[in-house]
């Protein structure tokens, strides 16, 4: 997708929407409500199914769309944050919404947005789910953007209900302990509506069972992936008996492969296993253990919590990866005292950077939080120095990885010249 002139009408309206973070964000569903009652409720026609969790929900909800559109079918998906454009995170078979759409959409909308005094992403969702309508999709994929009871995305009533790998992230908002998040997660469990989990921790299942009983919703378990075999560019497992893989890095995408077969079949017990294969394997989820060179290795991972820092550990294990070279840049917000548990002992050289007037956080605040912890890292002056620092330790036969936010994707993928965004995923 090519980067706009900052004086379009696309980009002052995005601008606009961007403006309504300050709201930030509601406890209620009240906003959403209202404002999709204004925008003709296209939540009322429309089949979806509903994905919450702390990791892994993304690459879920893409495979799930890439196996659902190998069988025939129109699919929305609806993500969330971006990596390099905002209309990346409303999609229908793979190609995100069009800029006249968006502005179509605001142009009739906008003053009851303003009204409604709507957060952005409480427009962003009712935007998502008026044009998955508009355009008559057979179902959509949505995805929770925080927590799950309060999110935005809790108005739907949806077929089916799926709840990923639960971990710490996001305390300030969901509560402090496991058991707090998973209330807060399970909290888009629907009456008599089918609930889909993979393997959690005890205390986070005794959540979800309690949930599911008190709405009478069947609960469905995801067995685990057998046989796992992980290399630099897939991940292939067995699954009831039989053999798949997916293009994406680690055993976690394994367990998130399982969570996208058992939703398809739920959606459509006829499909076939070879369908089911054909669809995963043109799932395109970018940013998570993404190899940004063909030969070398070299890394890109969103990771951002405790959960997620573990994955890329398990990652790297697996790839037998003696010498790990890593960059993070990390939101405002994050736990950084947890993070660093989760860093111990991981690389060899930890660098921490950020961007200039953005919401990462500052590299000198990031290192001196990290030091507080007793966790040997260093600073790196750019983004750009970091690549060049990981390419040239990767000609030596190191492993390098960049890791901690999606804000920095297009400054990664600018300069490894990756085409991220050629019009579908």
């Amino acid at each position: 997708m090519s980067k706009r002139s900052p004086f379009t009408k696309i980009d002052n309206l995005l601008a606009h929407l961007y403006g309504l973070r300050r709201l930030g964000i509601k406890v209620g569903l009240e906003h959403t409500n209202e404002l999709l009652r204004r925008c003709g409720s296209p939540h009322r026609g429309l089949k979806t199914i509903h994905i919450a969790g702390t990791n892994g929900k993304g690459s879920t909800a893409a495979m799930i769309q890439a196996i659902l559109r190998e069988n025939g079918l129109k699919v929305g998906l609806y993500t969330s944050p971006h990596l390099i454009s905002f209309n990346e995170r409303i999609r229908i078979n793979g190609l995100p919404i069009s800029d006249e759409y968006i502005i179509e959409f605001m142009a009739r909308f906008n003053s009851v947005i303003d009204a409604v005094e709507a957060t952005f992403f409480e427009a962003t969702t009712v935007l998502a789910l008026h044009y998955f309508l508009n355009q008559e999709v057979d179902v959509a994929v949505i995805e929770t953007g925080l927590g799950g009871r309060l999110d935005s995305t809790n108005v739907i009533d949806p077929e089916l209900t799926i709840i990923t790998s639960i971990d710490l992230d996001h305390q300030q908002l969901l509560g402090e302990t496991l058991i707090d998040i998973a209330v807060e997660k399970a909290g888009i469990i629907k009456k008599q509506t089918p609930v889909l989990v993979c393997s959690q921790t005890p205390e986070v299942m005794d959540v979800i069972r309690k949930k599911a009983q008190e709405n009478n919703a069947p609960i469905i378990y995801s067995n685990d992936p057998k046989k796992i075999n992980i290399d630099h560019h897939s991940t292939g497992f067995e699954l009831d008996k039989k053999q798949y893989f997916v293009p994406l890095i680690g055993a976690h995408q394994a367990i998130n492969a399982g969570l996208a077969i058992r939703a398809v079949m739920h959606h459509c017990p006829e499909m076939k296993k070879t369908e089911i294969q054909s669809g995963l394997s043109n799932t395109k989820w970018f940013g998570r253990f993404q190899p940004l060179l063909k030969k070398l290795p070299i890394y890109y991972d969103v990771a951002h919590n405790p959960g997620g820092i573990r994955t890329i550990r398990a990652s790297l294990d697996t790839l037998n990866s003696k010498v790990t070279n890593g960059i993070m840049v990390l939101k405002n917000d994050k736990n950084v005292d947890q993070i660093a548990l989760a860093l111990d002992g991981l690389f060899n050289e930890l660098f921490v950077a950020s961007i200039p007037e953005s919401d990462l956080m500052d590299e000198q605040l990031l290192f001196n939080a990290l030091k507080a912890q007793n966790l040997n890292c260093n600073i790196m002056d750019s983004i750009e120095k970091g690549c060049t620092y990981l390419y040239d330790r990767a000609l030596k036969g190191e492993n390098g990885i960049i890791f901690g936010s999606h804000y920095v994707a297009e400054s990664i993928f600018d300069y490894f010249e990756i085409n991220f965004d050629n019009g579908s995923i």
